[in-house]
């Protein structure tokens, strides 16, 4: 049986290879990619103190059948899933192509 936490390294490893293609979703705070007709999305939540992530991975059919969040991970799988958030949302907001017209019109 393949657990969540090797879900979670091959998602990382395949975005920052760029084999992902991560998207904005309806609501904010939210970013989607699909593998095949599995759709993965990561969700940044506020808690009190600190900002906590979930990870929903959604069947064909659209029906949430696995979520991982902070209350079901190790600290190094927590740590992970703040990583993956942050290359999904890069991605999705194309984050470097603006940064790199930023530095350019700044001529650096």
């Amino acid at each position: 049986m393949v657990e969540l936490g090797q879900i979670l390294s091959g998602l990382i490893r395949r975005t920052e290879e760029g084999r992902l293609k991560w998207s904005r979703a309806v609501e904010n705070d939210r970013f989607v990619t699909s593998v095949d007709a599995i759709s993965v999305v990561i969700i940044e939540q506020d808690y009190p103190g600190s900002n906590r992530f979930r990870l929903d991975i959604l069947d064909e059919s659209g029906e949430t059948v696995e979520s991982l969040s902070f209350r079901d991970m190790s600290p190094g799988q927590d740590e992970l899933l703040a990583r993956l958030y942050v290359l999904a949302r890069r991605q999705a907001l194309n984050v470097d192509s603006t940064l790199e017209k930023l530095a350019k019109g700044l001529e650096l």
